[in-house]
């Protein structure tokens, strides 16, 4: 089994230095270690040791209802349900002194390893790497024997494949969580949204380690996720790297833009079940497209008709008007995005923002006052392929999270 020892912050220390001995660990990057909370032992905020009697080995499946799950999620097999969403997430509460966490992962064309966040109490999270030939993943033990919650984050996308949770099982008893939070939002957009290379710096080595960085993207530090947890909201994340909503970065593995796959359970699958939109409505959307539509593209291509993408931001908006009547839509700008590149008179920046203004105009006069222009700032980013970093991607978060509040008197 794959094991993470406690305390935390040791345990992250020590991984780096012992080589082979640590197969399937992955060591924390020194921004996500100053991401993570504090430096102590896990548990050592959860209320210490106590009078508790020592606790017993428990197992739980997958569809106990004392686990909380968020995100897109296939629940045709209730003892396994099957996700490939960026950030979809397990959270559990439980009195005792250890976790082991029940992970099959598809490890899509041999190859791909989806990452997962952990975080338990107010321990510095841990990356934890899916594998193949294993499920069973130690993420607590020698806690002290209290009330601890655990946290189990997607942090890499659809693409990389799709994983199953398999059950948890706990040194001691699992217990109630507080109910999830009432207000909900939806980011839809591409890499970006994804956390695409936000933990390895521009043209580092990291960003070619397992393919395109894979151990270095973490969607639960994207802004979307950023910004819902910062205004105590749920989240799901519908995004797929190099997606537009007219067109995409390439065509090379799959042409299809957001608006055809949306309603799809597995937005990177030709053939996906479809996804029910009534199970999660969401009071807020966010609509962060444009980037991939807007750009040069990996190939020569004409520069985007702004009226055209106008006409199809409208269409897509009805889509999800149709669906959430009553949500608050916002067409946000793009941080990765700017004018005079790659030539001096290009405009993709403004255009984009041009397009959200004429769409948001269409709405308003036809009387729907709850679609929105949302422009962030522009940045240099300091990820791998100049996508944002994590501090980036907070910026961009805490920009998001003031409109939304706003609007919404949040």
């Amino acid at each position: 089994m794959q094991r993470f020892s406690a305390p935390w912050a040791i345990a992250v220390g020590l991984c780096g230095n012992l080589g082979a001995a640590c197969t399937g660990w992955q060591t924390e990057t020194p921004a996500k270690v100053a991401q993570g909370g504090s430096s102590g032992g896990a548990g050592a905020d959860a209320g210490g040791t106590s009078n508790l009697p020592a606790p017993e080995p428990r197992s739980y499946e997958a569809d106990d209802p004392k686990l909380q799950y968020m995100g897109r999620i296939d629940w045709t097999n209730p003892k396994a349900p099957r996700f490939a969403s960026p950030a979809v997430q397990l959270k559990a509460r439980f009195v005792g002194t250890g976790a082991t966490i029940k992970i099959g992962d598809e490890n899509r064309y041999g190859n791909n390893k989806n990452y997962f966040e952990v975080l338990v109490d107010d321990a510095p999270a841990v990356k934890l790497t899916a594998l193949k030939s294993q499920t069973d993943y130690v993420v607590a033990e020698n806690l002290p024997n209290g009330e601890h919650t655990i946290t189990i984050a997607k942090r890499t996308e659809a693409s990389i494949g799709y994983s199953s949770f398999l059950g948890l099982d706990v040194v001691g008893e699992l217990l109630e969580l507080p109910a999830a939070p009432t207000r909900r939002v939806e980011i839809i957009g591409d890499s970006i949204s994804c956390g695409a290379g936000n933990e390895a710096a521009n043209n580092s080595p990291q960003c070619m380690e397992d393919g395109w960085g894979q151990p270095y993207h973490n969607g639960y530090l994207a802004f979307g996720p950023l910004m819902a947890r910062s205004l105590d909201a749920q989240y799901h994340v519908t995004a797929v790297s190099g997606i537009g909503l007219l067109r995409n970065y390439s065509t090379q593995y799959d042409a299809r833009p957001m608006p055809e796959v949306y309603d799809l359970l597995y937005t990177e699958e030709l053939t996906s079940k479809p996804w029910d939109t009534t199970q999660f409505v969401p009071d807020a959307v966010v609509v962060a497209l444009g980037t991939n539509d807007f750009s040069p593209g990996d190939s020569e291509r004409d520069k985007m008709d702004v009226d055209a993408y106008t006409t199809a931001y409208i269409a897509f908006v009805d889509t999800l008007r149709a669906l959430y009547p009553n949500a608050h839509l916002f067409g946000m700008s793009s941080p990765m995005l700017g004018d005079g590149w790659p030539e001096a008179t290009d405009k993709s920046a403004t255009n984009l923002k041009s397009a959200i203004a004429g769409m948001v105009e269409h709405f308003s006069a036809a009387g729907d006052a709850n679609v929105h222009a949302l422009t962030v700032s522009k940045l240099s980013g300091a990820g791998c392929g100049t996508h944002p970093s994590a501090a980036q991607q907070a910026t961009t978060a805490a920009e998001v999270a003031s409109a939304v509040k706003t609007t919404l008197g949040w």
